[in-house]
């Protein structure tokens, strides 16, 4: 109130009317001069839509647990309901976390394991993704199948939290050196990428690990960028499979 007050008096001593700085009141009528009913102003955001893929860049809710150090060799790897170690069957595995469903070396690393598999029987190979099923499945299947690959579904992404996986820096995405490895990827063996579903994320962190029958960590680690590619040759290798 004092305000007001002080600024009338400023104003009068200046020689400026009070109403000066007031401003019509929108609310309070809807009509012109001539008592006609005036138009709204149309939102001209009103229709606007954001395409799908576009949600897949937001931030994701945090997972139900918290991100937890990444297994390191010769530790015990995490286990779960969705993703056992050591594996039900017995055997050794190689474990690949996707980045999301449609990224190009997320594809890369899928037809990689997926050849493996087909190679060596006696290991188990599995692919985590944090995509929907439907939308995992559709990606998969875009690649000739999943074939010997055991795929596992994990929204929440619990599972990735419970390997270390969180969601990853600026850096560790859009730096230069991985989007001249994407063009490359594209340029030399026709992986660009496919549509992201939005129920995938951009950021979170992919990773590789191998475990013995025993489920102990013979090899892997969470990717330091989006570009590194996991060596699963090498993880073949660490289990005696090469």
């Amino acid at each position: 109130m004092f305000a007001k007050l002080t600024t009338r008096i400023a104003l009068k001593k200046a020689g400026i009317p009070s109403n000066a700085l007031s401003f019509p009141d929108t609310k309070s009528s809807s009509k012109d001069g001539g008592g006609n009913e005036l138009s709204p102003i149309a939102n001209p955001f009103a229709n606007l839509s954001v395409p799908k893929s576009w949600k897949s860049w937001a931030t994701p809710p945090p997972p139900p647990i918290e991100v937890a150090a990444a297994p390191i060799w010769g530790s015990r790897a995490p286990t779960s309901t969705k993703l056992r170690m050591p594996t039900d069957d017995g055997r050794p595995a190689v474990v690949v976390f996707m980045r999301h469903a449609g990224c190009p070396f997320a594809e890369k690393t899928f037809i990689e394991l997926r050849r493996l598999a087909n190679k060596y029987t006696r290991l188990r190979f599995i692919a985590v993704s944090h995509s929907s099923k439907e939308a995992t499945d559709k990606w998969i299947t875009q690649m000739g199948g999943a074939w010997s690959v055991s795929v596992v579904i994990d929204e929440e992404r619990e599972i990735y939290a419970s390997w270390g996986l969180g969601v990853s820096t600026t850096y560790h995405l859009l730096n230069p050196w991985t989007q001249v490895a994407r063009n490359k990827l594209g340029k030399e063996e026709g992986i660009w990428g496919r549509d992201v579903d939005p129920s995938g994320n951009r950021w979170q962190v992919g990773g590789a690990w191998a475990m013995d029958e025993l489920g102990t960590v013979r090899w892997g680690a969470a990717n330091k960028t989006a570009d590194d590619l996991p060596d699963l040759v090498e993880a073949c290798k660490s289990l005696g499979a090469v």
